[in-house]
C-alpha cells in the first residue's frame, strides 16, 4: 500500500483536485480544511484552522503522514494580492512544516506562484529567472520558499504554479467568468487578447504533484500546461465550445507592468515526470462540459 499523504487545504481550489488524484491512485489521505469534506473510502478529515497555532499542533500529534502536500493558502480573490493575511500564511506554513519534519516527515511538496519571480527581466520563464517579487502575495511565496529551502532541504519540493483554471474557481476570474458570460448568451470580453499566458487545469497540476511525490527532485520547479496561448486564443476555444464565436469581444489594453509573456519552459518538469503538455482545447473541453452539464 502506498504511504499515506497529509493534504492541507483539501478543498480548496488546488487541493480537491490533488485529493481526487491522490484517492483514484489508492493512496491514503489525511486530509485538513477548515470544514470536513464528504466521507470518502481512503481519506481521514481532520478539521483544523491553519493559522491557529494550538489546531496546528493537535494535527500534527493526530496525523500521522510520512508525506506532505501543502495546498493551503486562503486568501479572498481581488485581497490576495495585497492581503496582510499573506504574512500569517507565511509564518503558519513554515511552522507546519517544521512541525511536520521534527515529527519524522520525509518529504514535502509546497505550492509556490509565478509571482515569485522578477516579471521584467530578460530571458526565459524558468528556475533560474531572478526572483523579485512586485506584490506582497509574491514576497511572501519567495519568503516562504526561502524558509522551507532552509527547514527542510533535499525534502522539499517547491512547485511554482503558473496560470490556472478548475472546478470551484472563483467566478471573477477570467475562464469562469467567460464561460459564464457565453452560457448565458452575454458578450464575452478579453481587455488584453495578446498577452501570452500558461494556463493548466488543476486536475493537470495534482497529476503531476501526485507524481512528483516519488520522484528525488528537490527545490524550485515550475508547473504549467507547457502550451501557453494568447488570452484571445483561450477565449476563442471557449467559444468555440459554446457556438458562439458571435460573442466575443476581444481588444488589447494591458496594463503597462503586465509582461507580454509569461510561458514557462518547463525543462526540470518534463526531466523529472517525462509528462505530456496539457492542451488547453482539451482541458478547457473538459471543464466547459463539466460547467455546462446541469
Amino acid at each position: 500500500m502506498a504511504e499515506p499523504v497529509l493534504l492541507t487545504g483539501a478543498r480548496g481550489f488546488v487541493g480537491r483536485a490533488v485529493l481526487a488524484e491522490l484517492v483514484a491512485r489508492g493512496v491514503p489521505v489525511q486530509a485538513v480544511s477548515r470544514s470536513a469534506g464528504a466521507p470518502q473510502l481512503g481519506v481521514t478529515w481532520h478539521r483544523a484552522d491553519l493559522l491557529d497555532p494550538a489546531a496546528r499542533a493537535r494535527l500534527l500529534a493526530e496525523a500521522r503522514a510520512p508525506r506532505l502536500i501543502h495546498c493551503a493558502w486562503e486568501i479572498e480573490h481581488g485581497a490576495f494580492w495585497t492581503s496582510p493575511a499573506n504574512d500569517l500564511w507565511r509564518a503558519a506554513s513554515r511552522d507546519l512544516v517544521a512541525g511536520f519534519l521534527a515529527g519524522g516527515g520525509q518529504r514535502v511538496i509546497a505550492l509556490g506562484s509565478c509571482a515569485e519571480y522578477d516579471a521584467a527581466a530578460p530571458g526565459p520563464w524558468n528556475e533560474a529567472r531572478p526572483l523579485a517579487p512586485a506584490t506582497r502575495y509574491g514576497r511572501e511565496k519567495a519568503g516562504l520558499f526561502s524558509d522551507l529551502e532552509r527547514i527542510a532541504g533535499e525534502k522539499l519540493l517547491w512547485a511554482r504554479l503558473f496560470h490556472l483554471y478548475g472546478p470551484g474557481e472563483d467566478p471573477q476570474r477570467l475562464i469562469p467568468s467567460l464561460i459564464a458570460a457565453l452560457r448565458d448568451g452575454h458578450p464575452a470580453e478579453v481587455r488584453a487578447a495578446r498577452l501570452v499566458r500558461d494556463y493548466a487545469s488543476t486536475a493537470h497540476v495534482a497529476r503531476s504533484l501526485v507524481r512528483l511525490l516519488d520522484s528525488p527532485a528537490s527545490g524550485a520547479m515550475d508547473i504549467g500546461s507547457g502550451e501557453a496561448r494568447t488570452l484571445g486564443q483561450l477565449a476563442a476555444i471557449l467559444a468555440e465550445l459554446a457556438g458562439r464565436r458571435d460573442l466575443l469581444r476581444l481588444s488589447h489594453t494591458p496594463s503597462p507592468t503586465d509582461p507580454p509573456s509569461m510561458a514557462p519552459t518547463l525543462e526540470r518538469m518534463r526531466e523529472n515526470l517525462g509528462m505530456a503538455c496539457e492542451r488547453p482545447e482539451t482541458g478547457l473541453a473538459r471543464l466547459w462540459q463539466a460547467t455546462t452539464a446541469f
